[in-house]
């Protein structure tokens, strides 16, 4: 598969070859050397009585040595403008009150208002383990069209991390005609993904037949917002997943929210968790965003909306967890990196059980990497995943404490 990764962040020497002693694996009993060449695990043996450590090998001292976090849908150019909002008297009501706050703060200040807070984005996210992420880029009929470029020139500053980017028409496209030639100029210009938000949409079968029809024309994947509600009778999820099947998106095409899910009736959400398994459609859940974003609907006060992680994995489906947004109208904090994200997941989903952690693991781990194709992704022979070094001697405590990672160790 096609990874479609920004060439500019993955640029820069193969690391050397080195050791890393005494290391806790996840899956794996006891204490283990790992031993990598060029940034690829050559070989994962017992620690050796006698082994000769070179200049660059890592005691570990029984620490959990993780393949690298990877945030499968995360919002670079909103993060960090919750300040700017509130000196405008924006809204913080929900989500249509957030996209048209956040709209009217890009006309007004144009991309100026994003770099700083991708700036200091990317420096969290390298700092909290994320080695690789799913960026959704706003655009717009009335969007800059450098802001693509822009994303570019500032993700060409962090080369240890590989981006996706998506062209995501976060207002819809039924309202402007020239919504493909838009969308088609960001596609060009560097997204490798086809975003959409039917949702946001006055027409989200107009908007849903454009998107659809451009991913599969062009042979790319296809990343929709999808069902961002409480209200179960709002759901677009059966508009979407015929449509999958009639363009061959099978395998290629991610959803994520999906909040309404947990408004669903027991038959409902089973034929539905049947039909993304059957159609391979993977699921990214977004714990902090739908937190705040639920609980809204008028008739339905404090119900909050997170869509049923363990029924979903428990069926077959992937799922991944991300961090969305940080610190703007669609969510006010910031994640604290994905093993914050994923312990907050075991809280509200009720997960508390070895495999669940294990699960919830995987899913800021190896279920994106798998979405985003990046290959092997493990402690494994084989495997180029970039590993760390995490502040636990137990890998589910990854989750159950949402440690500190450490060091990147490749």
């Amino acid at each position: 598969m096609v990874s479609g990764l920004d060439p500019a962040s993955q640029r820069g020497a193969p690391p050397p070859s080195r050791s890393l002693r005494r290391a806790r694996l996840w899956g794996v009993d006891g204490l283990r050397d790992v031993h990598l060449s060029g940034g690829v695990v050559t070989r994962v043996d017992l620690p050796g009585e006698q082994a000769t450590e070179g200049p660059d090998d890592a005691a570990l001292h029984g620490r959990v040595v993780l393949p690298g976090l990877v945030d499968a849908h995360v919002h670079l150019d909103k993060a960090y403008v919750l300040a700017a909002l509130e000196q405008r008297g924006a809204s913080l009501a929900g989500i249509s009150s957030a996209i048209a706050a956040t709209k009217a703060l890009r006309a007004e200040l144009g991309p100026a208002m994003i770099r700083p807070g991708m700036e200091r984005l990317l420096g969290d996210m390298a700092r909290d383990g994320t080695v690789a992420a799913r960026a959704h880029v706003e655009v717009d009929v009335d969007s800059d069209p450098a802001v693509v470029g822009l994303h570019r020139e500032v993700l060409a500053e962090h080369p240890d991390l590989r981006v996706q980017l998506v062209a995501f028409p976060q207002n819809g496209t039924s309202h402007d005609r020239n919504a493909s030639a838009w969308m088609e100029r960001a596609l060009d210009d560097g997204c490798t993904v086809v975003g959409g938000c039917p949702y946001a949409d006055a027409d989200p079968l107009a908007h849903l037949d454009l998107v659809f029809n451009l991913a599969a024309d062009r042979g790319l994947p296809l990343d929709l917002h999808l069902d961002l509600t409480d209200d179960a009778d709002a759901a677009q999820v059966d508009l979407v997943l015929p449509l999958v099947e009639r363009f061959g998106l099978e395998g290629r095409t991610t959803v994520g929210h999906m909040t309404a899910l947990s408004g669903f009736s027991p038959e409902r959400l089973r034929r539905t968790v049947d039909q993304l398994r059957d159609l391979a459609v993977s699921v990214v859940v977004l714990p902090t965003t739908d937190l705040w974003l639920s609980g809204r609907t008028p008739g339905r006060p404090g119900v909050r909306g997170v869509a049923p992680v363990r029924t979903l994995v428990d069926a077959g489906v992937a799922v991944a967890l991300a961090s969305n947004n940080h610190q703007n109208a669609f969510t006010p904090v910031s994640g604290g990196g994905l093993l914050r994200v994923a312990w907050l997941a075991s809280l509200v989903c009720h997960i508390g059980d070895a495999q669940g952690y294990s699960d919830l693991l995987s899913a800021v781990t190896r279920t994106p990497a798998a979405m985003l194709g990046l290959g092997a992704w493990d402690v494994a022979p084989g495997s180029a995943a970039p590993l760390l070094a995490v502040d636990v001697e137990d890998p589910l405590d990854a989750v159950r404490q949402a440690p500190a990672v450490l060091e990147r160790l490749s």
